[in-house]
């Protein structure tokens, strides 16, 4: 079926800039003497990003928290090699960082000043002034470890903490919010997500899309092997769910290393390695927002292949229709980057056991997935195949075509342990850590346009004019572009990222888009044609 344009809500035409300090050679982001590790990314929404990262430029033994902003152009936006976030004299290490929704970033660590690991937090706008206490402030601080905290922001400029505590016996998960201005809005030292007997571990958590959040963890109450549990807090930390949890995933063998991702109603796709059958295999599973299991009881396989599947990330923001998930495969004995997408029904596309997306010559490690916000997946890992370690990226669409496989870094000795995330425009801005200086690590950092390069986009994909009227809009929304198209494609994404429309085989010069439906609030549309983004815009839906 094609589809005539109309279009509704005014649309803002995105500028070209070209990207300057962005080069070849890569971006250098902290070179400072000893050693800078484990970078942490997150977008700045203006098209840069925050690069958080371990240094130890103070005293060499004991790790301080530094960050820099890097804007579109690639420029560094703050103090020459990083600002200090937090020094003090004691060690501070595993590092996460979040954007705050309005312009700046929260960062949350492990940190031994009081002689246990506690978790601190700290805010930081995108002029790099700090907004909270010198060298952060608690978000728990209690006997024993508190340990290995994730975050996401809470919609009104703070975050929603989650982390692993040993301060009962044995690990459990807490949770706990942080306002805008640094104070906990929870009972002090958390809220208790899981006190169940024995460990609970490695918690992850995503947005509910109501101010709350859902968090996944893999949990030993069973005495016998690691299962995968979920329960969803509301914006006052109060368990929607059952008392500890609801079971995921609770098959024979090990099931462990839970990733999640909102499925835009209000539920979560959570995927996670699964020893079920002797090796890890990749399974996935999607919960409702009321904690109902919507797909087969402990989950859909992804890849059970020959071999151990590890290593796994997963992306369903940026208009993937389901979610995407990667992995390290050893299938072929090397270990390759393997993924494979599963659509909102739990059905696994593409081919059985996924599509091979890096295989060279050497072991692959570490992969990273996002969105691209046009519907297409962008992946990075680290690369032995010429020796020593580099970072490759590859970008694929929804159906698993390959749109460009890149080296985005293949400087001397080694680049390892990569993040990435989506600069807002079809491409994607790297961090790695970085020996070319062949002493120690340094901090580096690349860009690519959505069309695999690093300089401006080409004339023949600039965006055409676009405008969408009226904006605001309800239901009917008419899009009216400058030029024709044809067999294009368009794509509209909520405010996190899920995809909610998609219309095919589009022609003319006017689209019709029908909102009914959709929740209120601000929704990206992209225009598409082969794989290359033309158009995008901006509507804001009220009813």
């Amino acid at each position: 079926m094609r589809y005539k344009i109309l279009a509704t809500a005014l649309l803002s035409v995105l500028s070209l800039t070209g990207f300057a300090q962005w080069n070849a050679n890569n971006t250098p982001v902290s070179g400072h003497i000893e050693l800078q590790q484990e970078v942490r990314l997150a977008t700045d929404a203006q098209g840069g990003a925050y690069f958080c990262w371990i240094d130890y430029r103070v005293d060499g033994q004991n790790g301080d928290i530094y960050a820099q902003r890097l804007d579109a152009s690639g420029t560094a936006q703050w103090t020459a090699n990083g600002l200090g976030i937090c020094s003090h004299p004691l060690d501070q290490g595993a590092v996460a960082v979040a954007e705050d929704g309005v312009g700046g970033a929260i960062l949350v660590w492990n940190d031994r000043r009081n002689g246990n690991r506690d978790i601190y937090a700290q805010k930081i706008d995108a002029a790099g002034n700090v907004a909270w206490a010198t060298n952060g402030v608690a978000v728990v601080m209690k006997p024993l470890e508190q340990q290995d905290a994730k975050l996401i922001p809470d919609g009104a400029g703070g975050a929603i903490v989650v982390w692993q505590d040993s301060s009962a016996a044995g690990f459990d998960v807490y949770a706990q919010r942080i306002s805008a201005s640094g104070m906990p809005l929870w009972t002090a030292g958390g809220v208790a997500i899981c006190a169940a007997i024995n460990d609970q571990l490695n918690p992850r958590l995503e947005t509910d899309g109501a101010g709350g959040a859902i968090i996944t963890w893999q949990d030993k109450r069973s005495s016998v092997s690691n299962d995968i549990y979920a329960q969803r807090i509301d914006a006052n930390g109060n368990a929607l769910w059952a008392a500890d949890g609801i079971v995921i995933a609770n098959a024979t063998g090990t099931q462990s290393n839970p990733k999640i991702e909102p499925d835009g109603t209000g539920g979560a796709y959570i995927c996670w390695q699964d020893k079920r059958s002797g090796n890890f295999d990749v399974y996935a599973q999607r919960v409702g927002n009321n904690g109902a299991i919507q797909w087969t009881a402990n989950g859909v396989s992804v890849c059970n292949n020959v071999g151990s599947q590890s290593a796994i990330d997963m992306t369903a923001k940026g208009g993937i229709d389901g979610a995407i998930i990667s992995w390290k495969d050893d299938r072929s004995g090397a270990g390759d980057i393997y993924a494979r997408r599963i659509d909102a029904a739990g059905v696994p596309q593409w081919a059985a056991n996924g599509i091979l997306i890096g295989n060279g010559s050497g072991p692959e490690l570490k992969p990273n997935i996002v969105g691209d916000g046009f519907g297409n997946a962008i992946l990075c890992w680290q690369d032995s195949s010429a020796g020593n370690w580099n970072i490759r990226s590859s970008k694929i669409d929804g159906d698993g075509t390959a749109i460009w496989t890149i080296t985005v870094s293949a400087a001397a000795d080694n680049q390892t342990n990569p993040k990435n995330v989506p600069d807002g425009a079809g491409g994607c801005i790297y961090g790695w850590q970085d020996k070319r200086n062949t002493v120690d690590f340094d901090i580096y950092a690349h860009h690519l346009n959505e069309n695999g390069t690093i300089s401006a986009i080409s004339s023949e994909t600039a965006p055409m004019k676009i405008t969408v009227a009226p904006n605001p809009c309800s239901n009917s929304v008419a899009i009216t572009l400058n030029e024709g198209l044809h067999d294009a494609r368009l794509i509209l994404v909520n405010a996190q990222g899920l995809q909610v429309r998609q219309l095919d085989h589009v022609d003319g010069t006017r689209i019709d888009l029908d909102g009914t439906g959709l929740a209120n609030g601000l929704y990206h549309l992209s225009i598409s044609r082969d794989k290359v983004r033309i158009a995008s815009a901006k509507i804001v839906i009220v009813h």
